[in-house]
């Protein structure tokens, strides 16, 4: 007898979907009053992305409890779409891209029984061309990214290797990173990550167990905790520097990649650092639209990626 998903992936096929990425609704949320200015809160930020998990059920660990109670937890922030790819776009390009005339099907790395996860080659710009304008320093570090070199002079846009998977690796699948190589300087091994010489913008993306997609919610968050002692215990970077811990959507069935979900797509987000209104929480609905819009924001870069009338985060500053 066919599982439930398997009848789901099915559907995929039968119905012509080509990715069976599901955007899900955004929650009602003010419009940005003032233009791009620099709203500067922060001089660096760390963003660490987790993987598929309710809010509730991480709020449960003890320590994701104590980490959200320690800065601001957002509690009404939501992931944009199911499954996992189309969110961490929209983290870096304000887009989910599902049916998006801007992208194909990547010629090196698309999987079409990755459905809704198939690596596709986007022709629209991301973040990295705003930071280059901007003369913002940023890296990306992939935990097992098959580059090892410190500053790498090409890209690796294979679909995977080992335990390590394009698809959370965003800025790879943008056209832009194939035109320009020295766009992949920036995408680096994790093993070159040093809290003493952070950019002004870094994202972190653990591997495949790390992060929580193939193992356990308990091995992801025994990894944080490691990842990030030298950082929070630094009391001096932390005055100046935002981490953001996120998780890229909720927890979902096979039926709800396919068809959509019925529940809210409410994810666990934490804000730490010497600039925020610690051991508070915010009720105010944000996505990762909203949080891609906080980084514009901060380092006055334009034109905006997010969507039209997106709010960047705010009231948790001091």
């Amino acid at each position: 007898m066919p599982t439930r998903v398997s009848i789901c992936l099915c559907a995929c096929l039968i119905l012509g979907l080509p990715a069976c990425g599901q955007n899900t609704p955004l929650p009602k949320a003010g419009a940005v009053v003032a233009a791009l200015q620099g709203n500067h809160h922060f001089d660096r930020v760390l963003i660490v992305i987790l993987e598929n998990e309710d809010a509730k059920t991480v709020t449960d660990v003890p320590y994701m409890d104590s980490l959200a109670k320690s800065g601001v937890y957002l509690a009404s922030y939501y992931g944009v779409a199911h499954p996992s790819y189309p969110n961490y776009l929209a983290l870096v390009a304000g887009e989910t891209f599902i049916n998006s005339a801007k992208a194909v099907k990547d010629p090196v790395a698309h999987e079409a029984r990755e459905f809704g996860d198939a690596q596709l080659l986007i022709d629209a710009p991301s973040l990295a061309s705003r930071f280059d304008k901007g003369g913002v320093t940023w890296n990306a570090f992939a935990e097992d990214y098959p580059i090892v070199d410190s500053i790498p002079s090409r890209c690796d846009f294979r679909r995977k290797s080992g335990l390590y998977a394009r698809k959370h690796m965003p800025f790879l699948s943008f056209k832009e990173f194939h035109d320009n190589p020295a766009l992949c300087a920036h995408i680096r091994n994790l093993k070159w990550f040093r809290p003493d010489s952070l950019a002004a913008y870094t994202m972190i993306v653990p591997n495949m167990v790390h992060d929580g997609h193939d193992a356990p919610l308990t091995t992801a968050v025994a990894w944080l905790r490691g990842f990030l002692k030298p950082v929070v215990t630094n009391a001096e970077l932390m005055q100046k520097t935002l981490v953001v811990v996120t998780f890229d959507e909720s927890a979902t069935s096979g039926r709800e990649k396919v068809f959509g979900a019925k529940r809210a797509n409410l994810i666990y987000t934490a804000l730490l650092g010497g600039m925020v209104k610690s051991a508070t929480a915010s009720n105010e609905p944000f996505t990762h639209f909203s949080l891609l819009r906080l980084v514009e924001e901060n380092f006055g870069l334009s034109p905006s990626l997010a969507p039209a009338g997106m709010n960047a985060i705010d009231g948790v500053w001091k």
